[in-house]
């Protein structure tokens, strides 16, 4: 936590693989903007008197966070002790234009010891490898890349939707407010969740499991959680 703002030099390091940040809202404010563009061109520049520089920084972005300062917001156990101005800050530590850059939110329950000791109920790791792969060779068979990759223009003729499905999109923009970064995003999103199914083409079902997993709770449903 309390991270300062990171060097071009160090975020290029990361290039082609994962760059993992801990507690992300503890950050300074500067230091989270500085990974919008990486993020969004795949690189970071360097400005120094009269030249510039551009150096490689196309990495996978995972970043972990507490619901908030004190940890316990949402919990059954144990009370939160933050106060409506400590939620404030700490959200307010990322701007909506960062977190329209990141595809995917999951929200990560506290285990209980009987999860914690018991024995691991998950997906074993090589079938789960087997058919992301197998999902990775269909989008570089059918576009040349990962959807990831896809430009805005690309997304329409690559990723073709289902009435249903258009339908759903349309209300998340007006209901959730999604801005045309996040629209596209889901819509990536919603095209690798048909591909791990073997669809051809987004089915409805597809796009709400994309936009469950864009889902952030924001500050208003934490301020309800403390009335």
């Amino acid at each position: 936590g309390g991270g300062q703002v990171p060097r071009p030099g160090e975020v290029s390091l990361a290039n082609h693989g994962v760059l993992f940040l801990d507690e992300l809202p503890e950050f300074s404010r500067a230091a989270c903007e500085a990974l919008r563009q990486p993020l969004e061109e795949g690189e970071v520049t360097v400005s120094r008197a009269m030249t510039s520089v551009r150096f490689p920084a196309r990495f996978a972005l995972i970043a972990a966070a507490n619901p908030c300062p004190c940890g316990h917001l949402g919990g059954t156990r144990f009370a939160c002790r933050c106060s409506l101005y400590d939620l404030h800050r700490y959200a307010s530590r990322l701007s909506g234009a960062l977190l329209d850059r990141i595809d995917l939110y999951v929200q990560a329950e506290r285990l209980t010891a009987d999860e914690l000791t018991g024995p691991a109920d998950a997906e074993p790791t090589a079938p789960l490898r087997a058919r992301v792969l197998a999902a990775r060779a269909v989008q570089r068979s059918r576009q040349g890349a990962e959807n990831g990759r896809l430009t805005s223009a690309e997304l329409l003729t690559h990723c073709q939707v289902t009435p249903a499905a258009r339908r759903t999109l349309m209300l998340a923009v007006d209901r959730l407010g999604l801005s045309a970064r996040g629209y596209h995003r889901a819509l990536r999103v919603a095209r690798t969740v048909a591909d791990l199914a073997t669809s051809d083409r987004i089915e409805d079902d597809h796009v709400k499991e994309a936009l469950t997993l864009r889902h952030l709770p924001i500050i208003g449903d934490r301020e309800a959680q403390l009335v």
